[in-house]
């Protein structure tokens, strides 16, 4: 039986790619530089931007991104030269990839707003060395292009973007070493050094990039930012449940994790999904059930249209906890309407989801007697390379009917 572990294109966090979000939200703090810079405002330095710009990052996460351009509008009216606001434009384009990364239409204006940020940024440091927030753009925009190259398995050039945004960072740390969040960034050091040298060959060869790291103390130092932080926390609990889930096996502590995010974060769908991963990977099936039932209800309360993405995977964890309970008769129609509706799905061929809600409706349809129906599904499973196990056993089935 193919054990669907990894079902979605979840970010492949390799490479330090994933240390560098954080700047954006431990940049936001309010806290005094003894620096002065006569040309550009620190935006960082006020109390009031520090209250409306945690609002705004709030809305972003719940994906309310009319609420957040609500909240900073007033600042990009008095503030509209700062490079802040291209930075947060590139922020609101990453939630858009983040939320189907499958789909890569938006790679390229994604890069090109980073860019732009990273280059305003740096005519700012130029003439204004150790500025805090252009050290602080400069970091968190190269550290999403590095993030997104190693989605894309790009990881050499995600290590080396990744090395510019650290050295950003390392500035930072002079001109602010007593940012309240700096537990996350020492976390999410300390674990990605020691994991991605280990995991990763191919990053070896340019392993003197990385810092000395420690999987344990990195993971300690992430549970004391999700519990104490900021700016970061946030952040910092949707890091530290991947990493239980992914790479540490500790599925009951990211379930809790996940689904504190989605309890301040309901709109979120991402989180919803890493959710529903979590409890298969318990054999949780009675509350994959039930929670996407209420997932599906609380978009319904919403009056707006349910992600597709979203709905495809629902679709197939109700197919798959009926089908792990027997009930063929029900899982059907769900493993069906999955596959429907991932099909409509941008390089559906390269869905974990679409493949494996085929593969599994061949089987339902199988143990059904609907052998025509599962040869059409089981044909759609045979004819990929994203799951080589479910084109193998597909195509074994293929050739028993």
């Amino acid at each position: 039986m193919i054990h669907p572990k990894a079902v979605q294109k979840n970010e492949k966090y390799i490479n330090l790619k994933s240390l560098f979000f954080f700047f954006m939200m431990i940049g936001l703090s309010a806290v005094s530089f003894s620096s002065t810079f006569a040309q550009t405002t620190v935006l960082i330095n006020d109390a009031f931007f520090e209250i409306d710009a945690k609002k705004a990052i709030d809305s972003l996460y719940n994906r309310n991104t009319d609420a957040a351009d609500e909240i900073l509008g007033p600042w990009r009216e008095k503030h509209p030269g700062h490079p802040i606001w291209l930075l947060w434009d590139g922020m609101e384009v990453w939630w858009n990839v983040l939320e189907d990364l499958d789909n890569q239409s938006l790679d390229r204006e994604f890069i090109a707003r980073m860019q732009q940020a990273d280059y305003e940024a740096g005519k700012i440091l130029r003439s204004e060395p150790g500025h805090p927030d252009a050290l602080i753009i400069r970091a968190v925009a190269n550290g999403y292009i590095a993030r997104l190259h190693a989605n894309r398995e790009d990881w050499l050039t995600s290590v080396q973007v990744g090395r510019k945004a650290y050295q950003a960072h390392q500035e930072l740390i002079k001109v602010a070493p007593n940012l309240p969040d700096n537990h996350f960034a020492e976390g999410m050091k300390l674990y990605y050094a020691a994991y991605i040298p280990e995991e990763y060959p191919v990053v070896k060869a340019v392993s003197w990039f990385f810092p000395e790291g420690d999987r344990k103390e990195g993971l300690t130092e992430l549970r004391f930012a999700a519990k104490n932080g900021v700016f970061a926390r946030p952040e910092s609990k949707y890091f530290l449940a991947n990493i239980l889930h992914h790479y540490e096996n500790s599925y009951d502590e990211a379930r809790e994790i996940f689904a504190d995010l989605i309890a301040t974060y309901p709109d979120n769908s991402y989180y919803r999904r890493e959710y529903l991963q979590t409890l298969s990977q318990l054999n949780q099936y009675d509350e994959i059930l039930a929670f996407s039932n209420e997932t599906l209800e609380y978009w319904q309360s919403k009056d707006k249209a349910i992600d597709p993405v979203l709905e495809t995977e629902i679709q197939f964890w109700k197919g798959r906890a009926y089908y792990y309970n027997g009930n063929f008769e029900n899982a059907k129609p769900h493993l069906v309407e999955s596959v429907d509706i991932g099909k409509e799905l941008v390089n559906s061929k390269q869905r974990e989801i679409y493949i494996l809600a085929a593969y599994f409706a061949g089987r339902t349809n199988d143990r059904l007697g609907q052998k025509e129906e599962a040869k059409k599904y089981y044909e759609i499973a045979a004819d990929q390379r994203t799951i080589p196990e479910a084109r193998k056993r597909s195509r074994e089935e293929l050739q028993n009917l």
